[in-house]
């Protein structure tokens, strides 16, 4: 049963990116959730049920982490001109204060000697 419910759950992953690199994702989480669950197992009674508990948690935080990550990235490709005129703001912004601050130590520095 809980078989069943994880193939449900990773079958349509829903990542932003083409077909062949979502099995690819999708080969790479199932065996990093397997390993980490396969790890917290001790086996016995409950080893099953814990073996589940653990791998299905570990799957939708590695999708969820990736989901981000691509999401984000995607969103910064297709905005990188907007990204580049707020850096290009932020930088122009900390000279202004750079040069101002400068400007107002040199003052205090003169003041003090007269």
């Amino acid at each position: 049963m809980y078989r069943f419910i994880f193939e449900r759950l990773a079958d349509p992953l829903g990542l932003p990116i083409s077909v062949i690199w979502e099995y690819i994702i999708l080969l790479l989480f199932n065996e990093i959730a397997f390993q980490t669950a396969w790890n917290a197992s001790p086996g016995g009674k409950w080893g099953s049920e814990i073996h589940w508990a653990v791998r299905i948690p570990t799957f939708i935080i590695l999708w969820g982490i990736t989901y981000g990550v691509i999401y984000v990235a995607k969103l910064l490709w297709t905005n990188w001109v907007f990204i580049l005129s707020i850096l290009g703001g932020l930088v122009a912004l900390a000279g202004i204060l750079t040069i101002i601050i400068l400007c107002v130590k040199k003052n205090k520095n003169q003041v003090k000697k007269i």
